[in-house]
């Protein structure tokens, strides 16, 4: 298990996510995470709301991470009426059409735009970075400037929410950029 994804900036980046983003769910939430990792976001809301939702997945391309997955959301996974669930997939292959609220918080990691294509009047929630690191470790595949460039990069009909976070840990300082609308 990879320790990073309870780090400060994972950690931060995703209760700003959820802070930003419950005024705007609607009732009975279908919600897919898309990149959701070991989906620590998807037990944050679960965790914070969880009436809110009828449907929580987090799609994932990697099957060990999907394993993890399914230990942290094991609370709703069997409990709960089952609003958690895990999918092992390609997002950019997944049909999205059943969601009514779609959240990638891994843009600079993801080689293909796709799954943003796929997404029709839908709320949408995207985060990325301007950290531009050739370190296999971030693995930066899709680097984001600013707040301008993620707008026209992954262009919605309505914008609800705007922002950016500041993470300076001395030695490496680095910008979050969030958008919440419709596409």
């Amino acid at each position: 298990m990879d320790f990073s994804a309870f780090s400060h900036g994972q950690i931060q980046s995703k209760l700003w996510l959820c802070e930003k983003i419950e005024p705007f769910l609607p009732e009975n939430t279908e919600m897919a995470i898309l990149g959701s990792w070991y989906n620590i976001l998807g037990f944050m809301l679960l965790t914070r709301n969880e009436n809110k939702f009828k449907l929580l997945e987090g799609i994932d391309i990697d099957r060990h991470s999907i394993q993890i997955a399914d230990h942290i959301m094991q609370a709703w996974l069997i409990g709960y009426n089952h609003k958690g669930k895990n999918l092992n997939g390609d997002v950019n292959l997944t049909n999205l059409d059943k969601y009514n609220v779609i959240v990638n918080c891994s843009l600079e990691h993801m080689r293909s735009d796709s799954w943003f294509h796929n997404i029709k009047n839908q709320l949408i929630c995207i985060q990325s970075s301007d950290v531009i690191n050739n370190d296999p470790i971030w693995d930066i595949n899709n680097p984001i400037n600013n707040i301008d460039h993620l707008k026209t990069k992954y262009p919605m009909s309505q914008i609800l929410f705007e922002g950016h976070k500041i993470f300076d840990y001395g030695n490496i300082c680095y910008k979050r950029f969030m958008l919440i609308g419709y596409k």
